[in-house]
């Protein structure tokens, strides 16, 4: 089998949520909650104390396909609160990516928070996974 490096790829969506920046952040940067609104993930497996993502907060995300487990470990590199989070996600035979999300308050008159979303892939297959 030959490994070839990805060529950097992005790929950005945005969508506009009826709750002010806030809520919307609370959401996002629960621990317990992701596999609720991110991809589609299954479940999240993290340390028992980090109800919250941190700088630096890793966890495990876990989809059941037929018979075997796909994961992706996860670690959180930036983080402002309210308006912007990331991390990198590593999962086996898949290129590295960078998961960003950027949360913008409504300027046209309506309550309510732009989300947007970013994954970057940045990195080739690890062959050794």
């Amino acid at each position: 089998m030959t490994f070839r490096r990805a060529k950097s790829q992005t790929l950005s969506q945005s969508i506009l949520i009826a709750a002010p920046p806030e809520k919307v952040w609370d959401l996002i940067t629960t621990v317990a909650g992701i596999t609720e609104w991110y991809d589609t993930w299954d479940a999240v497996e993290h340390a028992a104390d980090a109800e919250r993502l941190q700088m630096g907060t890793s966890f495990r995300l876990i989809r059941h396909r037929g018979g075997s487990d796909d994961t992706a470990l996860c670690r959180v590199t930036s983080l402002e609160a309210p308006t912007r989070l990331g991390w990198v996600q590593y999962a086996p035979h898949l290129p590295t990516m960078s998961v960003e999300f950027q949360l913008l308050p409504e300027t046209d008159g309506a309550p309510g928070t732009w989300v947007n979303h970013t994954r970057t892939w940045i990195g080739g297959v690890d062959p050794s996974h």
